[in-house]
């Protein structure tokens, strides 16, 4: 149901989202990249073919492992009609991996908290993914953001299975493979390992390491094997590969009413901004689950290790240095993280003593209002989900006042505002910006109907370049203010 909700809602020539900055270079390095192992066969993995295929230029973005990539130019392949030619790319056909991802990553959830907390605590907990707004806009965006959360809980739900099942040398090989496929999504999955290996050592003293060998072994083979780049010259590659996190130009983030460097913004910021983008009713619950397990390590153990899992994930990103920009997007894998909370804690609430009076089904009725109210940000803010603030900055407005950013990647630059843009510049350029990435504006171009339809193309906005606005007649800005003031003198 959470997929076929963001499938309906998808095309950005209709009721999805506009089109984000790093769409149309995910989307096109994956078609890319499949059409050149359709091409080549088994000689894509000969040394020169993997050294063009998988090419990476230190002046542009920064490499990521393949899988995502992967994932989505496969889906694009499935509606692709012109496969082998590489200027012809739909946004909206890939996006249907991500939309995928999110319905995998409610079920994973909820079949996790079914297991340990039962029925009505699973059910909760997947409801509580779906809902908040922020996942569920990424889930719209073919990107690398919902595939990351969906691999990284995976990794980390897989590791409680196995320690679950018995124990055994094979399960845990099988949950090393999970690691290794969120490590072959983004360097975030390399953030697995510490609070695992710390789990496994509280769990199991001295035994665990056979077991993190086993783990950890499996993951980086998985990893190894699934990123041909990494076959050759394997060292050198992967210590370049851990510099992209920090050795690239800074970017603007905008909080507490100002600008920041991503790698100066405040130790506070990933915490904030997560408390205030989770509806609130489900930072409650989640409150009120963590509150009922306080004394439950031994009887679920699983729970702390999702729960260090999220703390220690919000510590990464609130270490000074760390670049953290985008809103919550670099660390979106706190909110299913979370639900796994919320689950205990709807249990919790339904089952309290004080209430118990009221027969179990009204208590469960009386839930279920409860949790379709904290879906109101999904509709209020739909189609632009990325904008959602929780009740307790007082909403979006109130976010406003209160410093922060109000829209930040380009989805609310949609369709109607488009083709109001061709309709009064019809033949001429149109000026676009904050522009992000060189691959933005052109992403935009190509996926409007109306500006293909009146002919107009699309310049971003460069202030080293301004020459190249001289002919555009009017100019769409959508009101990121990390990068505004870059475009205030138009």
């Amino acid at each position: 149901a959470a997929a076929v909700a963001v499938m309906a809602t998808l095309g950005p020539q209709g009721s999805g989202p506009g089109v984000t900055c790093d769409e149309l270079y995910h989307v096109g390095v994956g078609k890319r990249v499949g059409t050149a192992l359709r091409h080549q066969g088994s000689g894509f993995f000969s040394l020169e073919n993997v050294k063009r295929n998988f090419h990476w230029d230190p002046k542009g973005p920064p490499v990521h492992p393949p899988l995502g990539n992967w994932v989505l130019g496969w889906t694009h392949y499935l509606f692709d009609p012109a496969p082998d030619n590489p200027n012809v790319v739909s946004i909206a056909a890939a996006r249907f991996a991500p939309a995928l991802a999110f319905g995998l990553l409610v079920a994973v959830v909820g079949l996790a908290v079914l297991r340990s907390d039962g029925p009505l605590a699973g059910s909760v907990a997947a409801a509580a993914v779906a809902l908040v707004p922020r996942v569920f806009g990424h889930a719209h965006l073919a990107a690398l953001d919902t595939l990351t959360a969906l691999f990284f809980v995976a990794a980390v739900l897989a590791m409680i299975e196995a320690d679950r099942r018995g124990r055994r040398l094979w399960m845990f090989a099988i949950a090393g493979v999970v690691w290794g496929l969120a490590m072959l999504v983004r360097l975030h999955g390399l953030l697995i390992l510490p609070p695992v290996v710390v789990w496994l050592v509280w769990r199991l003293r001295w035994r665990a390491a056979l077991p993190v060998l086993v783990w950890g072994a499996s993951g980086a083979a998985t990893f190894f094997l699934g990123w041909p780049w990494l076959w050759h010259s394997t060292l050198a590659h992967f210590k370049q590969y851990l510099g992209t996190a920090t050795g690239r130009a800074a970017l603007h983030v905008y909080y507490a009413g100002r600008v920041w460097d991503d790698c100066d913004a405040p130790w506070h910021y990933p915490l904030v901004m997560f408390a205030v983008t989770v509806p609130l009713g489900l930072l409650v619950l989640g409150l009120a689950g963590a509150w009922a397990k306080r004394r439950g390590w031994r009887a679920d153990p699983g729970y702390l290790l999702v729960m260090g899992t999220l703390v220690w994930m919000l510590a990464v990103f609130a270490w000074p240095g760390t670049p953290v920009y985008d809103g919550v997007r670099l660390f979106l894998m706190v909110f299913p993280l979370w639900a796994v909370s919320v689950g205990a804690g709807a249990r919790w609430a339904v089952e309290h003593p004080a209430w118990r009076s009221v027969s179990p089904r009204l208590r469960v009725a009386a839930l279920a209002v409860f949790l379709l109210l904290q879906g109101v940000g999904l509709v209020v803010h739909h189609p632009c989900q990325l904008s959602h603030y929780s009740l307790l900055t007082g909403g979006l407005s109130g976010a406003e006042k209160l410093g922060f950013e109000v829209t930040y990647w380009g989805d609310t630059v949609r369709e109607p505002l488009l083709a109001e843009a061709a309709r009064w510049s019809p033949g001429r350029p149109l000026l676009f910006g904050p522009n992000l990435a060189p691959f933005q504006a052109p992403a935009v171009a190509v996926s409007s109907p109306a500006l293909i339809e009146g002919e107009v193309s699309v310049v971003g906005w460069d202030p080293a370049r301004a020459q190249d606005a001289a002919d555009c007649r009017l100019a769409v800005v959508y009101h990121r203010k990390a990068d505004l003031n870059r475009i205030e003198p138009l």
